[in-house]
């Protein structure tokens, strides 16, 4: 039993070694220690990330919907007359009722850890931008240049 405690606790510190996604992904201890292009890739994906979970929140939410009306209407003339039919759209609607908030709760922390994930980038990417720093900006092409922003 101890052996079996043992093995858990150091697979849960290991676990927890490998915590942040870019300690996983690029093997660095710091974000800071990623080049341009590799925060650029993680940025693209991040933001990948949020629209796949906006998409499926929001089609999740309106699956909810359609379903709970489907399912209210087929609740109408429910103490009258209960038939086949009335049946057959009360399970269409109430799994599409169980498609829509299985799709917002795969949704929801899709788009939350991709925001997360974009906010880091996109703070970390602020060490490669230099006028972020200076209040300068430098062209790509050769000569200084100075930009004020209203």
């Amino acid at each position: 039993m101890k052996k079996i405690l043992v093995v858990i606790v150091l697979g849960l510190m290991s676990l927890s070694v490998q915590g942040q996604w870019y300690t996983r992904s690029y093997g660095v201890e710091d974000i800071n220690d990623l080049s341009k292009a590799q925060l650029n890739y993680a940025l693209q994906r991040a933001q990948a990330n949020v629209k796949a979970g906006k998409i499926l929140t929001w089609s999740g939410v309106g699956a909810f919907s359609a379903g709970l009306v489907i399912v209210a209407i087929s609740l109408d003339d429910f103490w009258e007359f209960w038939d086949d039919d009335n049946q057959n759209q009360f399970v269409f609607g109430s799994t599409l009722m169980l498609l829509g908030m299985a799709s917002t709760a795969v949704g929801v922390p899709f788009w939350i850890a991709g925001a997360s994930r974009k906010k880091q980038v996109e703070i970390a990417l602020l060490r490669f931008n230099s006028s972020a720093y200076t209040g300068f900006k430098q062209p790509d092409q050769f000569g200084l240049s100075f930009t004020i922003s209203f």
